[in-house]
């Protein structure tokens, strides 16, 4: 049991305390929402300061000293986490959502309603709000894919360009991946592979550090393992096959924390040239995954069937691959040329085209393309550079944003952008939705309008602020209980770069579904956490009283 003294704050000044929380994360976050959104400025240790307009980029360095102020950020932190874990981009709009959510739910909770109530009501509306997002998703075109680039970069063309000829390059079943450059330079580079999703379990196994990767390239050993390795003596005749033969060596697999730690040792010591690579997704698909990987190496997985004593059976699971770039997130196996491995591939490839072809699981189909891309080979890699670190970390994390919402766009189709989606939701399910849904899922609207900064003594924007002020008189209709006023048509919305009224698809602004649809689903968690929040236990400070 653990002795740290804690403190206690509970009933509505907790309640509020948190929400003051919220109030400044949303505020700074929500100012980098949209076309004209503005920069944070991060200090960091060592004076290496940067400048950033991506929103987890901005999140991920606050903390707060208020502990209740700090718990909230944690808990947006949080909900931005899984949005990017789901759909790779939107979480600016995941915190912009939440603080609306906090708002008004809490404004619901002061005039009397019950916490329960107000939680129950907002998450029917959330389920005919997917409902309703999910009809009006359009699949992805390669006209579409630089939009969605671009958007997610926070409008860097540059970007968007170079994402976009890297899917295109990639083709239908090929893969993106983005590493450091090694020079100041951003460039497109094409390769025969396959691209894992995942890396290395820890910075110390890299070898590669101007780039920080882990790269070999001597035909290295392949381990690929769905049980997690909990003693040395479980994987000792592998390590002592590649350290007797001085071969490079990739395990594939969950290990406990003192298995690495042996493992780091002995490659700090140049006993072992090894790397372990983190086991990509969950499930099932895990399984499939390793499967795949495991048969383009020439091997097989080991699974709770193959037992854990090894000595006399390494033949039966050592793989090999011609190189494998390691990197934070992202790995890149070069297969060998064989014949019979790209005959068993090839194989594979033909039964998974042939349970698309039979399944009219629209999920099933996707999986599947999925499995068939990484046996494919063919992947497009982005080399970032930039002058300066600072200026070389907010480019990695435009292109990080920017292949991943393309990677969404491409599995759940897109939505008109600019949080004219979310408003035509609240207009046309106006008499089905709860009033702290219709009001809050149109806050993104009005963040990107107010990040803008409307001048209204500038003539071509005082027509446009006529329409903000038009889209405010909604709200207040809704306020007084009257819906009477009608919302421009979907997909027609506002170009803040142009300001001017546009069909939002022919002007290229656009969302991922998947991510707005996350964004939604993680704010309102986020609402409802706080709402029904009586009592907090937080580490104490001196400095507060709470």
């Amino acid at each position: 049991m653990s002795n740290i003294i804690k403190d206690i704050s509970s009933g509505n000044q907790a309640k509020e305390s948190l929400i003051e929380g919220v109030n400044i994360i949303g505020n700074v976050i929500g100012s980098t929402l949209g076309y004209r959104g503005r920069t944070v400025l991060i200090e960091t240790e060592g004076n290496k300061n940067y400048p950033t307009k991506d929103g987890y980029d901005a999140l991920q360095a606050i903390h707060l000293e208020n502990p209740l102020h700090n718990l909230a950020c944690e808990l947006l932190k949080e909900a931005s986490q899984k949005t990017v874990d789901l759909a790779g981009d939107s979480t600016t709009a995941t915190i912009v959502l939440a603080q609306a959510f906090v708002k008004y739910s809490y404004e619901e909770f002061k005039k009397g309603k019950s916490p329960i109530d107000i939680k129950n009501d907002i998450e029917k509306s959330r389920d005919k709000i997917l409902e309703y997002l999910e009809k009006i998703a359009t699949p992805i075109t390669d006209e579409l894919i630089y939009s969605v680039a671009k958007t997610s970069a926070n409008s860097d063309e540059e970007i968007a360009k170079i994402v976009t000829d890297a899917f295109l390059s990639a083709g239908e079943n090929g893969a993106v991946a983005h590493f450091r450059s090694d020079t100041d330079e951003t460039y497109l580079e094409t390769i025969e592979g396959t691209l894992v999703e995942s890396g290395y379990v820890d910075d110390l196994f890299i070898n590669v550090h101007s780039d920080r990767t882990v790269v070999f390239d001597n035909n290295p050993l392949m381990i690929f393992s769905e049980i997690n390795f909990k003693t040395v003596n479980q994987i000792s005749p592998f390590l002592e096959f590649a350290a007797n033969n001085n071969r490079e060596l990739v395990i594939v697999s969950e290990m406990e924390f003192h298995v690495k730690d042996v493992l780091l040792k002995n490659k700090l010591k140049g006993a072992l040239k090894i790397s372990v690579v983190a086991p990509p997704s969950f499930g099932q698909k895990r399984k499939d995954t390793l499967k795949d990987l495991a048969m383009i190496c020439g091997t097989q997985c080991i699974t709770t069937l193959s037992g854990d004593n090894f000595d006399g059976r390494t033949a039966e699971f050592f793989g090999e691959c011609q190189k494998i770039v390691i990197g934070k997130t992202d790995t890149i196996i070069t297969p060998k040329v064989d014949e019979t491995i790209s005959e068993k591939v090839q194989g594979q490839i033909a039964e998974l085209k042939e349970v698309i072809k039979n399944t009219t699981s629209n999920s099933e189909k996707k999986y599947c393309s999925s499995r068939i891309s990484k046996l494919s080979g063919g992947i497009s890699i982005i080399k970032v550079g930039g002058v300066t670190e600072s200026e070389l970390l907010e480019r990695l994390a435009r292109v990080d944003d920017a292949v991943k919402a393309v990677y969404s766009a491409k599995e759940e189709g897109v939505l008109a952008g600019g949080g004219i989606a979310l408003m035509n939701a609240s207009a046309d399910l106006s008499n089905e939705l709860d009033y702290v849904s219709s009001v809050a899922i149109t806050t993104p609207f009005f963040r990107i309008m107010e990040n803008a900064n409307f001048d209204v003594t500038e003539k071509r924007k005082l027509k446009l602020f006529e329409k903000v002020k038009f889209y405010l008189k909604y709200i207040f209709c809704l306020e007084q209980g009257i819906n009477k006023v009608e919302i421009p048509k979907y997909p027609i919305g506002y170009d803040v770069k142009n300001f001017s009224k546009v069909n939002m698809f022919e002007a290229k602004i656009v969302d991922s579904h998947k991510g707005i649809k996350n964004a939604l689903v993680n704010a309102i968690s986020v609402a409802n956490t706080i709402l029904l929040t009586d009592n907090i236990v937080s580490l104490k400070r001196e400095k507060y009283e709470l």
